[in-house]
């Protein structure tokens, strides 16, 4: 049969020619996608892992052996000193080292440590450094640039990564450094807080430190069921062009005495051909797309081109799964032929589809819904595979209830009625609902997908998103010396306050820096607390809810800075939060606060040790970014992290914007896959309309009523759909706002519906857009050759 199968595929006319064309390409096109799909989950992972590297000597991974042990026997121990900078809203980490032998570990992507007044820094940093004035960046790193950063020690072609070297003896007198005997390989599952029980480690969090657990199963998760799940959908529609032809076609060879077992073969085998061929091509695609895919930053920060890449077993799974599947698929399409061939040619009605249609989906809502009635677990975060059933079932029930939910529609639509046109569309979808449905299915998924994405991430935005009451506050630059959040500074500074020394050099070089306004130096003294509820905060803002430890500030330096607030009238000093941005005044407007007089002598200032440093500047790159070198350098104030309120927003608000470039690229992706899937089926629509439309135009039936049909066949199920769809994602969104953000659903803003209404709106154009060629496919001489 297989020579027989062969012959029929390529002498079979030009409808067989091109249905298998058609076929090929459209299994091309979604092995393609499906291809790329994984090896972006791959580059995932791959990024991830990079990032493992930073957290050597931290608190968040396991107690390294002690020095020495039989296990770093033969190891020379490395100085290490990891810190943090920013240039705009750009992270940057740094890691200051020393080798004490030649056996020291080596960081990945160098071929050796750096050695004392040499630094190696990634393509990205280096092209910063020598793109920008030395005075905004290149001098806060002493030394000279001794080359690059291999792409093994980068997670992404963006990463800002430099390495410092040092001599032993000034790291080991620095606060904040440590000996390591090996470079950590992962990055540490911090999903239950980052101290692991690390007592020896270093307190530091790298500010671009990849993801947790939790974060990367979610991303897959996303990937998995928001993407692969329309390529998938695309794919089945694409093995099922001319279905109802092939069905006709295998009927008629039933009927002249083939077995089943013949006509499963020729089915088989042409399945199979279209899927080897479109396997192939579907590589080819993933090669085309490696390199633009790589550059999209779908979690925030684009890939490696040769991140994008299969594992053997990917490889594998789609060389045979894909020929295998289409075979399953044709062999599946041709039940009713082995069955009951006669019934395929007098077009005998399938049974129509029953109500527990619905009830995966039902049992997706309650498995969201069971979680919130018996109370939110510990750690929401961590029960990702519960939340992935969940969303899982309400995909697949979405799927499975929608040719039941498109009978229902369509059996009202034909009782209520009485147009001719719309009562055709209305029959012919009751009597197949299964096929109605399956042409708009990958649009429907991408509704559900849209919404829940955009509903999600509004409520995200809503419950975390920093934002600063003050606009002159965000051009503030502040260094904040004793927050204990930054235990770890750059060589050369020190932890908690700063020495009790004159500022007066220090505040006029700022001063003398274009764009500075104003200088504000925060003094430490020991037991001074604005009180709780403090009236001099504003009403709107609801005071002080406890307590707060205080520095002293000058009036006079307060008064040119004065989107901090302001002094009583005549005082000379007055209290001002020693946490600073970083404690009370956390997104608060300080433009309307009067802090509190202090009872200390502006006499008594330089003898106190220093908490903080606020200069205000004009908000333009250069000022901030010069301020921040000179912050940085200063030898007895250094703490490695002066920065603008602006950039501690735009880094404390990184997750989210990485969570909503994701939520982008998920509809930006599922919404052409769906029209790919549309397609498909209108393709498919209109071979398998030919022989019965043809039929209506030799009975009378106007172009112009056939058409009405047409449109209604796909926009009654689409419209049924695609409520459905939006409904269960807000449902399953404000269950998941519920659960795991702890905040009530937000409402998406005015571009969600346009993006809604614009998907629907060009389905329907799909749609309008083969009018033209139900003439030439309903003519009198078709009906003749069918």
């Amino acid at each position: 049969m297989i020579p027989l199968g062969l012959r029929l595929m390529i002498s079979g006319g030009r409808e067989a020619i091109t249905r298998l064309i058609v076929l090929t390409a459209a299994v091309g096109l979604g092995v393609g996608l499906l291809l790329t799909a994984v090896a972006a989950t791959n580059a995932v992972t791959t990024w991830n892992n990079r990032h493992g590297w930073f957290w050597t000597g931290t608190s968040a991974l396991p107690p390294a052996p002690a020095l020495p042990s039989a296990r770093t026997a033969g190891v020379a121990p490395l100085w290490w000193h990891p810190s943090g900078d920013s240039f705009g809203r750009l992270a940057i980490d740094r890691f200051d080292v020393a080798a004490t032998g030649a056996s020291s570990p080596v960081p990945p992507g160098l071929a050796h440590d750096p050695a004392p007044g040499q630094y190696y820094a990634s393509p990205a940093l280096v092209a910063l450094l020598r793109g920008n004035p030395a005075g905004e960046l290149a001098d806060r790193y002493p030394g000279r640039l001794a080359g690059t950063i291999g792409d093994a020690g980068l997670p992404s072609p963006n990463s800002l990564v430099i390495v410092i070297g040092r001599t032993p003896a000034q790291l080991a007198h620095t606060p904040g450094s440590v000996q390591v005997t090996s470079i950590a390989q992962k990055v540490p599952a911090r999903d239950g807080g980052v101290d692991q029980g690390n007592v020896t480690g270093l307190n530091f969090t790298p500010p671009d430190g990849g993801g947790g657990k939790s974060a990367i199963d979610l991303i897959l998760s996303v990937v998995a069921l928001a993407i692969l799940a329309p390529v998938l959908i695309f794919i089945a529609t694409a093995t099922r062009l001319s279905a109802a032809r092939r069905e006709q076609r295998f009927a008629a060879m039933r009927l002249v005495g083939a077995t089943r077992r013949q006509v499963s073969q020729l089915a088989a085998m042409e399945s199979i051909v279209a899927g080897i061929v479109g396997m192939v091509a579907g590589f080819g695609i993933f090669l085309l797309l490696r390199v633009p895919v790589a550059g999209i930053p779908f979690i925030g920060q684009p890939f490696f081109p040769q991140e994008i890449a299969l594992s053997v077993p990917d490889i594998v799974a789609v060389a045979i799964g894909v020929p295998a599947t289409a075979a399953a698929a044709a062999l599946l399409a041709l039940r009713r032929v082995r069955i009951s061939p006669l019934g395929v040619t007098r077009r005998v009605t399938p049974k129509p589809p029953r109500a527990w249609r619905a009830l995966p989906l039902l049992a997706g809502l309650a498995d969201l819904g069971f979680l919130i009635v018996h109370g939110r677990p510990a750690n929401a975060t961590s029960d990702i595979p519960v939340l992935l059933l969940g969303f899982l079932l309400i995909i697949v029930g979405l799927i499975i209830a929608g040719p039941w939910l498109t009978m229902a529609v369509a059996r009202v639509m034909a009782r209520r009625t009485s147009r001719p046109g719309a009562l055709i569309a209305a029959r012919r979808i009751a009597d197949d609902p299964k096929a109605a449905f399956r042409s708009v299915s990958g649009l429907v998924l991408a509704l559900l997908v849209t919404t829940v994405a955009v509903v999600a991430i509004t409520t995200q935005d809503a419950k975390d998103l920093t934002r600063w009451g003050s606009a002159a506050e965000t051009n503030v630059v502040t260094d904040q010396l004793a927050d204990a959040s930054h235990d770890v500074g750059p060589v050369g500074s020190g932890n908690g306050p700063g020495p009790a020394a004159p500022a007066a050099p220090l505040t006029a070089r700022l001063r003398g820096v274009h764009g500075v306004q104003g200088v504000l130096v925060v003094r430490a003294v020991q037991g001074l607390n604005i009180p709780a509820g403090y009236h001099g905060i504003g009403v709107n803002q609801g005071g002080l809810p406890s307590p707060t430890p205080a520095g002293v500030v000058s009036c006079a330096q307060l008064a040119t800075v004065p989107a901090l607030g302001r002094c009583p009238a005549g005082a000379a000093t007055a209290a001002f939060p020693e946490d600073g941005f970083n404690g009370p005044m956390f997104g608060m407007d300080a433009t309307a606060i009067t802090w509190p007089a202090a009872n200390v002598p502006t006499a008594r200032l330089d003898s106190l040790g220093v908490d903080a440093i606020n200069v205000a500047t004009d908000g333009s790159v250069a000022a901030v970014e010069t301020t921040n070198t000179v912050l940085e350098t200063a030898p007895a104030y250094a703490s490695g992290s002066p920065s603008s309120i602006a950039e501690m927003i735009g880094q404390d608000d990184s997750a989210n914007n990485a969570y909503q470039q994701l939520a982008n690229v998920v509809i930006l992706v599922s919404l052409p896959i769906a029209g790919c899937t549309l397609a498909a089926a209108i393709a498919a629509g209109l071979a398998d309309r030919k022989r019965p439309f043809s039929l209506l135009r030799l009975t009378g039936a106007r172009l112009a009523m056939l058409r009405r049909v047409v449109a209604l066949e796909t926009a009654v199920p689409l419209l049924a759909g695609a409520v459905l769809a939006i409904g269960t994602g807000f449902g399953a969104t404000a269950m998941y706002a519920d659960l795991v953000m702890q905040h009530p659903l937000v409402a998406p803003g005015a571009a969600y519906y346009l993006i809604t209404a614009g998907g629907v709106l060009a389905a329907l154009g799909i749609i309008a857009a083969t009018f033209p060629l139900l003439e030439r496919i309903t003519g009198p001489e078709v009906a003749r050759n069918e």
